[in-house]
């Protein structure tokens, strides 16, 4: 018997929605850490600017497929699920130091943007399965494997710090 699911009363186009907005807010949120860490540490920067602009790829595939599927475009002001605000928060409670300045602050930035590639790769693990397209359901999967490399390479910098 599968479990229950937050997300198993949404059709299709509103966790596309759910998913367009995830993504965009994951880019911003690793492009503001990138530009956090430029000083700290260039290496991470990098990882981060990267990730930041698979995010925007991600979003851009998404869109398109929203527009594909529902023939109109997406609404651009989609606010940040609200399951997010949680990391959006403990990385704004960080802005003693608007860069990162010792490596305690570098690995909670690390550790909060680790917890939302988990959070983000739980939600499409959970909505994969659930969705009816199947044009949405092979991005869903496709993404599913990006988030877990994503998880990856967080735990791979936290390693190292």
């Amino acid at each position: 018997m599968a479990m229950a699911s937050a997300y198993d009363q949404l059709n299709d186009e509103q966790l596309l929605l759910l998913a367009i907005s995830i993504e965009r807010c994951c880019a911003r949120l690793y492009q503001d850490c990138a530009y956090r860490f430029r000083p700290y540490n260039p290496g991470i920067s990098a990882v981060l600017e990267e990730l930041a602009t698979e995010e925007r790829q991600h979003e851009q595939e998404l869109l398109a497929l929203y527009r594909e599927i529902l023939g109109e475009e997406a609404d651009p002001r989609l606010p940040a699920p609200p399951e997010l605000q949680t990391y959006i928060q403990g990385l704004q409670e960080l802005s003693g130091h608007f860069f990162v300045v010792d490596s305690p602050m570098a690995r909670t930035m690390l550790e909060i943007a680790l917890n939302i590639e988990r959070h983000t790769h739980n939600f499409y693990l959970q909505i994969q399965n659930q969705l009816e397209d199947p044009r949405v359901s092979a991005v869903i999967g496709r993404l599913v494997a990006f988030e877990e490399d994503h998880v990856r390479v967080f735990l791979e910098r936290l390693g190292r710090i």
